[in-house]
């Protein structure tokens, strides 16, 4: 039909895709986030704070319930890597959503190790960088991209949604040797840029660290002088899943005549993966037990142990109290930490560089013993002039980091930039990019890191902290079930709490009369006994001036 009165065709308007952040933006670690687009929804990476700061929990997962009720809409989950960051709270995802899981092999077999443990089926499909992949029918595919990081088989998403093509840069640094020759695809991501990218999603971890991220091959010359000087047995720590500084330090070990040996279950594990499927490069005849490192002498011996970051239960942790039954350390053996302390760990590496202190052992650290798998800011400005995107949102980040790396963005001339922490959902459109004004449930669920299965939430969390900072006071008493006077008691008990003894006359007195035992029959009931007998307990430890603490009331027979 042509003419005057002719009808133009007009293409349907593409539905908003709404990005969902559940971790990762706001804090460093637990990295999740979704994308949701007519109903439906794909998940980029589902890891863990391996730092939980809240006692008996190890590490904290994204608080998956905006997820988990929207379970049968979830298409697929896109994994970038094989940090625990990234993929160590799958095992609470995948137990409830039954989706597919693409990304890197070697990302797919370490997550397979923790489906395992968790005893969690999964639907896991392993690719290579080229043709997207996705589940059928779903609006979500993905093609991965190589970039260089910490880990092998590391990948950037270029996501195809309804809104166009969506870039996630995962972790990334653009090391221009690396050291197993697979450098960041920037050719295929300037080819990306041209074709139009709206959004781009990108690693903020190390804005505001100027200058370019340095090459993984310079962290060699650091380990050749550490154990150059070394006169006894030799223990590195790294990240267990650090398969290029693991390689680095097999390289430096026998080139000064030692055999390597591994101590603590992941980088024992890890070291397998990464011989399997080819990432590490280690002659057997190096290769050794700990039993024979034990008989070795010591200038002849290099252990590679887990726990850099001082995990209480770590193989290093353990050495350095003295407590590991297979391997001890004293004066003349060297420990080289090889890895940064992640924000939140101080503490933890502090006790253990004590207690190496008290063995006797020497430290080295720090300087050239480590190079960052996370791009600098001229690596972040590069990034975005290679993409060339419409928008732009910064991920994997505390707030200071997000708001640096949206500046670098505008100085690059992105106009469209929103930041955003986790729970606050973003909206791409063709209006553009904007803060939806709308919040989802987003918090921690945290855990024993061999337990994710009995994570708990934040009520629970607090109920922790609060114990932590003032202890329980138990008050024990038997009330008459007919008139519901006191009997006997009551009996004031306490765990951690400073200052009871100097209290407890005054607790018994407070709550008699918080119940009525001198004022007739009118006397609280249940519920509001209970709450009763707490108030007249935090009243005491007010007026003396101390922390008050958690209490608990406990009613016995009479």
């Amino acid at each position: 039909m042509s003419g005057r009165g002719a009808l133009r065709h007009t293409p349907p308007v593409a539905p908003p895709l709404r990005i969902v952040p559940l971790g990762g933006l706001g804090e460093v670690g637990m990295n999740c986030l979704a994308l949701e687009c007519a109903g439906r929804i794909a998940v980029v990476d589902c890891g863990l704070l391996l730092d939980a700061g809240l006692p008996g929990a190890e590490v904290a997962a994204p608080d998956l319930r905006w997820l988990l009720e929207r379970r049968e809409a979830v298409d697929a989950v896109f994994l970038t890597h094989g940090h625990d960051d990234h993929l160590g709270a799958l095992p609470l995802l995948l137990a409830a959503v039954r989706a597919p899981v693409f990304g890197p092999r070697l990302a797919l077999e370490l997550l397979r190790r923790r489906l395992d443990e968790a005893g969690v089926a999964a639907d896991l499909r392993p690719g290579a960088p080229g043709a997207p992949r996705g589940a059928e029918g779903s609006p979500f595919r993905a093609e991965l991209v190589p970039v260089a990081h910490s880990i092998p088989d590391a990948c950037a998403l270029a996501l195809s949604t309804p809104q166009g093509t969506v870039v996630h840069t995962g972790d990334f640094k653009l090391d221009p040797e690396p050291l197993d020759g697979r450098a960041t695809d920037e050719a295929r991501l300037e080819a990306l840029g041209r074709a139009g990218v709206r959004l781009l999603l990108s690693d903020s971890t190390n804005a505001g660290v100027p200058g370019l991220a340095p090459t993984e091959r310079s962290v060699r010359a650091g380990l050749d002088a550490a154990l150059a000087g070394a006169r006894g047995r030799v223990v590195v720590s790294t990240f267990a899943s650090h398969l290029h500084r693991i390689q680095q330090v097999a390289d430096a070990a026998r080139t000064r005549g030692r055999r390597l040996a591994f101590l603590g279950r992941s980088v024992e594990e890890s070291a397998r993966l990464g011989l399997e499927l080819g990432h590490l490069s280690i002659p057997p005849a190096q290769l050794a037990s700990l039993a024979e490192v034990r008989e070795a002498p010591p200038a002849e011996a290099c252990v590679l142990v887990a726990g850099s970051q001082g995990e209480p239960r770590s193989a290093l942790a353990r050495l350095a109290r003295g407590e590991h039954p297979d391997l001890r350390l004293g004066p003349g053996d060297l420990v080289v930490l090889s890895a940064r302390t992640i924000p939140g760990s101080e503490r933890a590496v502090g006790e253990v560089l004590d207690g190496l202190a008290r063995l006797g052992a020497e430290v080295a650290q720090g300087g050239a013993l480590h190079a960052t798998g996370h791009g600098c800011e001229e690596d972040l400005r590069r990034m975005i002039r290679l993409v060339r995107p419409a928008a732009f949102l910064p991920v994997h980040g505390a707030r200071r980091m997000l708001e640096r790396h949206a500046r670098l963005a505008a100085e690059e001339g992105v106009a469209a930039r929103a930041v955003a922490e986790d729970g606050e959902v973003v909206e791409l459109s063709v209006a553009g990019l904007r803060l939806a004004g709308e919040r989802v449930p987003a918090g921690r669920a945290y855990a024993d890191r061999e337990a994710l299965g009995a994570a708990f939430g934040e009520e629970v969390a607090r109920e922790r902290r609060r114990l932590a900072e003032g202890g329980l006071v138990a008050v024990v008493l038997a009330v008459d079930r007919g008139t519901g006077a006191v009997v006997r008691g009551p009996e004031v008990h306490g765990v951690g709490v400073a200052g009871l003894e100097g209290c407890e006359a005054a607790v018994r007195g407070e709550v008699l009369e918080a119940l009525g035992a001198s004022r007739g029959p009118s006397r609280p009931e249940g519920a509001e006994r209970d709450e009763a007998i707490r108030a007249a307990v935090r009243r005491v430890f007010r007026r003396a001036g101390l922390r008050r603490p958690e209490v608990l009331a406990v009613l016995v027979p009479p």
